[in-house]
């Protein structure tokens, strides 16, 4: 009997080059994969830090400007409690500033002849009764009486400073008279102003209208039934602030801003107690900032593209 073997099929194998071809393939859909994660990871994070530097940016410009606001609206307040009474009427050239055992006013000249030239002198280190510690000059030019409608003050500094800040450049304020409800309104225009502290500054221009909502008619010296003798004759004076201004952060970054609803200032408040403003970064999406409802204190609200932030003035 013959043997006979059977023959099976031979198997085809793949060959090198084939197996070549697959595992290049799959490298390069795995490398497609990595990739698209990568820039997944790189967008969103591109994102992420965009946003973050959007908010602080606004921020930035938010902060700074409440700095600005506060400082210069706290020289209109010294400049009141120098000027007790008429100045047209005053006997003496020089007396300490309201409250102040340190701060000294003079006046010049006497009588009833106008401009007056009013300085008020903090010394080297004079801490006033809101325990600020000031330093330098705050000269006024009046051209009548403060309270008189059309009456001009320009004011000028020399190395002044309140707490740590030091404030430039000039301030001419402008009696307009009385609105419908019978409150002082004045004109404020603030050029060349710079606020530095430390290595950090902000240059500032503005251009406000100050509405003295309470407080006008009591000062230092005000003696009457209920008590507004000293400081209480003073720091019920309540102002509202509207108008716009223009600078450059502490970062150096342009800034304008715009008073949407008047911003609450009182004196004894170290802070903004109401109000809005809309801030514009330059080259940067605006943010509202919200003062809040009356409180006098610190924290302050800012909304960027929908959403809102904390932040401390």
């Amino acid at each position: 009997m013959k043997n006979t073997r059977t023959l099976l099929p031979l198997r085809r194998t793949k060959s090198a080059k084939s197996v070549t071809l697959q595992t290049d393939k799959q490298l390069r859909i795995m490398n497609k994969k990595i990739f698209f994660s990568i820039a997944s990871v790189a967008l969103i994070t591109v994102i992420f830090s965009g946003c973050k530097k959007l908010v602080n940016q606004n921020i930035q410009a938010a902060s700074n400007s409440s700095v600005a606001i506060i400082a210069y609206n706290d020289v209109f307040e010294q400049l009141n409690a120098a000027v007790d009474s008429a100045l047209d009427q005053k006997v003496v050239d020089t007396w300490k500033l309201s409250g102040s055992i340190c701060a000294d006013v003079t006046l010049s000249p006497l009588g009833s002849a106008f401009p007056k030239t009013l300085t008020i002198d903090y010394g080297t280190n004079c801490i006033g009764p809101d325990g600020t510690a000031r330093v330098g000059k705050i000269i006024g030019v009046f051209s009548g009486n403060l309270l008189d409608e059309s009456t001009t003050v320009e004011v000028s500094f020399e190395e002044y400073s309140a707490g740590q800040y030091t404030l430039s450049g000039t301030d001419s304020i402008t009696n307009n008279g009385t609105d419908g409800a019978g409150n002082l309104v004045f004109s404020e225009v603030l050029r060349n102003t710079l606020v530095s502290w430390g290595t950090q500054k902000i240059r500032w221009e503005a251009d406000f209208t100050r509405t003295w909502k309470e407080g006008s008619e009591t000062n230092f010296a005000t003696d009457t039934i209920g008590g507004t003798l000293g400081f209480a004759g003073l720091n019920d004076d309540v102002f509202e602030l509207t108008g716009s201004a223009s600078g450059n952060d502490s970062n150096t970054h342009p800034f304008i801003l715009e008073i949407g609803t008047p911003l609450v200032v009182q004196t004894g408040c170290e802070y903004i107690k109401e109000g809005i403003l809309v801030i514009s970064p330059t080259n940067f999406n605006g943010g509202t900032v919200d003062y809040g409802t009356g409180a006098c204190d610190k924290q302050a609200t800012i909304e960027v593209d929908g959403e809102v932030f904390n932040f401390t003035m």
